[in-house]
């Protein structure tokens, strides 16, 4: 195993094609294709089979990935020169955990950013478990991670990126639409629970514990798109974020109503690992985030 060999394994995820390969490294397709060779040998598995046009990865490979991008990232790291990032000139990957919902607000803004400032980097979003989180960000496989994120390991640098205040979601055309929502009906509704596999406990949960509220809930799910659905098509109530809720109102025939109870604000943050607390690339990308952040949830 070489250099030359990673990296042709890290060109053929990147592009699915040999040839995209080769333009990529700046070299022949054969030499691609020879490292490929190589590969194929050295783990003894296909690694990439054909599929219509592109090469798909095999479970081997895909095991490979994310230690593929981590040795790459490391590289670049070392041979760079210290202190200096020019994001019009970099071609890099940046990859962030966030829930679809924050993907779906925060990811369009974010890429405009880049196609301005950096068109040669890219942007992978991912979703990462709660256990796992802190080890994927030491690792470099998740640059930053940004959400509610209850329960992140306190060892993980962070930046607030707002508070928010919560409503209870109810369809359109439920009963809810038509009378307000009081404390008992709240308490005698069925619910919706949102809890994403990047916080250790649902927020909205520990907020009515806190206030000795009881909610009966009759589906937990971890994507709001699907809570929404269910509140939009049941007489179940959802209780979310101001700014998720408003959202959500835009696509599903939902409505937000005002809680009878003062709950505790929603926080939003993002973290990552103090490895990179001063890397420049790391600094850049944190700024883009937290901007797009900002103007999209208000």
């Amino acid at each position: 195993m070489d250099l030359t060999m990673v990296a042709a394994l890290k060109a053929i995820f990147d592009t699915g094609t040999v040839s995209k390969a080769a333009k990529v490294l700046g070299v022949s397709q054969p030499s691609v294709s020879q490292s490929l060779r190589r590969l194929r040998r050295y783990f003894d598995d296909e690694l990439f089979v054909r599929s219509g046009n592109a090469l798909q990865p095999t479970p081997r490979a895909i095991a490979l990935q994310p230690t593929v991008s981590r040795l790459m990232r490391d590289l670049d790291a070392i041979s760079r020169p210290p202190g200096g990032f020019d994001p019009r000139t970099a071609h890099l990957e940046f990859i962030i955990c966030m829930s679809e919902m924050a993907e779906y607000i925060v990811l369009p803004r974010l890429a405009a950013a880049f196609a301005e400032e950096a068109p040669g980097c890219s942007i992978r979003g991912v979703r990462v478990p709660q256990s796992r989180l802190l080890a994927a960000l030491e690792q470099g496989e998740v640059d930053l991670a940004a959400g509610n994120l209850i329960g992140a390991d306190a060892s993980l640098r962070q930046q607030g990126l707002g508070e928010h205040r919560l409503v209870g979601l109810v369809s359109a055309t439920s009963r809810w639409a038509r009378v307000p929502l009081t404390r008992q009906g709240y308490m005698e509704a069925r619910h919706v629970a949102i809890h994403r596999m990047t916080d250790s406990e649902d927020p909205v949960a520990e907020r009515l514990r806190a206030k000795g509220i009881h909610r009966s809930v009759a589906l937990s799910v971890s994507n709001d798109f699907v809570a929404a659905r269910a509140v939009a098509e049941t007489d179940l109530v959802c209780t979310a974020s101001t700014s998720v809720g408003r959202h959500l109102a835009a696509l599903f025939p939902v409505e937000q109503r005002p809680l009878p109870f003062d709950l505790e604000p929603l926080p939003t943050r993002m973290i990552w690992h103090a490895r990179f607390q001063r890397d420049m690339r790391h600094v850049w990308l944190r700024q883009k985030v937290e901007a797009a952040y900002r103007a999209a949830i208000g």
